[in-house]
């Protein structure tokens, strides 16, 4: 595996990991009813800054116990595998800038606006990593 494809597993799987549980709590208040009172921007943030330390405590992790063998200057294949992951990234994130626009225009609240919109740049970035490990896997 190379150093690259390393980071960005310790990139999706702490991320996902944290994301997915955040915002299947708050998908779940939303179900049950009681997601306007039970939401709030101070968990969103908590969620994120936690997301985020978690994330670069594990890229440190991986960056000293692989140091001196790995390059992060990336090749043509490398640029290639990027460039579709962003791509793809970018088709989702303005799909959800859409449904979100959508969301305000209907009239939701503005805490779930923020949660929306948090949610679609989350997502985004975690397609990307996907992509960009299955390009690296598949070796195009």
């Amino acid at each position: 595996m190379s150093f690259r494809e390393k980071i960005l597993w310790t990139t999706l799987i702490p991320g996902a990991a944290l994301y997915l549980w955040y915002f299947g709590s708050a998908g779940l208040a939303l179900a049950t009813g009681n997601g306007d009172t039970s939401l709030s921007i101070a968990g969103l943030v908590n969620a994120l800054i936690v997301g985020m330390i978690v994330m670069i405590v594990a890229v440190v992790v991986v960056a000293v116990a692989n140091r001196g063998r790995g390059s992060m200057i990336p090749d043509e294949r490398e640029h290639r595998i990027e460039s579709r992951g962003i791509s793809i990234s970018y088709h989702m994130l303005c799909t959800g800038v859409i449904l979100t626009i959508g969301a305000a225009w209907m009239g939701w609240s503005i805490v779930i606006i923020v949660h929306m919109i948090t949610f679609t740049f989350i997502l985004a970035e975690l397609t990307r990593l996907v992509v960009e490990i299955y390009g690296l896997r598949r070796g195009y």
